[in-house]
């Protein structure tokens, strides 16, 4: 048995069992996760109001996981370098917009996918409500856009990109503003894995996220629904894409 995963396995069904508010549920929008080879065999579902999201007029329930603790490693293959799992995490967004206009996040008011403002939450995902959390500065928060491609598949909007962003990677000593409650489910980095790297290092990730509305126009909750990932942009982290973007197309037709 290993307690450090062990410890990440029941906080992450705490998560899906504290009571909290959760529109997704409350409407019925499901939001499957289904479990890759190398991942926790479990998730967390966290609730966001928009006062915690740094102005960003939206409440986010959040359904994710990550690498497994491979062996017996006292923490996640999200730290490790050397791992398709660095920085990766995979599952779905549930958005509820609280835009000024009335209209879906992710959408401007003609109905068209506006991939822009999409980005606005895996930005602020990276940059605040992951590594910020495991004690990032905001000096390195930093998600860049180097390129993207949109699409659509099926009734899904589709935008393939890649981006750099701040890795959770980082000496002990560099995290004094961490929250602790997110050690419980990434595990602390082991220091053995961060030889030259500096902590919170831009890491260029390549990933797919799709998109469309979940609830009616007549409905006064505007809801949009996610899902996708983002990998390493190396010959293993795609294909570690792949394997998860199969995986989740299978949930969410």
């Amino acid at each position: 048995m290993n307690p450090a995963r062990e410890l990440a396995l029941k906080a992450m069904v705490a998560t899906q069992v504290m009571p909290k508010p959760d529109f997704l549920l409350a409407k019925g929008i499901a939001t499957p996760m289904p479990v890759v080879s190398g991942a926790l065999p479990q998730y967390a579902r966290v609730f966001f109001p928009s006062l915690v999201l740094k102005g960003l007029p939206v409440d986010l329930v959040v359904v994710w996981t990550i690498g497994d603790f491979p062996g017996n490693s006292i923490c996640s293959s999200y730290y490790d370098p050397r791992s398709p799992w660095y920085n990766v995490f995979y599952g779905a967004y549930g958005i509820l917009s609280h835009k000024r206009d009335g209209t879906y996040w992710g959408f401007k008011a003609d109905g068209t996918p506006n991939y822009e403002e999409m980005f606005e939450i895996p930005e602020l995902d990276y940059n605040y409500l992951t590594a910020g959390q495991l004690g990032c500065p905001p000096a390195k928060q930093h998600f860049e856009v180097l390129e993207q491609h949109p699409g659509t598949v099926g009734a899904w909007s589709l935008t393939e990109a890649v981006c750099k962003v701040p890795s959770g990677l980082h000496h002990l000593e560099d995290s004094l503003h961490a929250n602790p409650l997110y050690y419980s489910i990434f595990g602390y980095p082991d220091q053995k894995l961060i030889g030259n790297h500096e902590s919170y290092e831009p890491v260029t990730m390549r990933g797919q996220t799709f998109f469309r509305k979940a609830t009616t126009e007549d409905d006064k909750d505007k809801i949009t629904l996610t899902w996708g990932a983002m990998c390493p942009d190396t010959e293993a982290g795609q294909a570690l894409l792949k394997t998860i973007i199969a995986a989740l197309r299978q949930v969410y037709p």
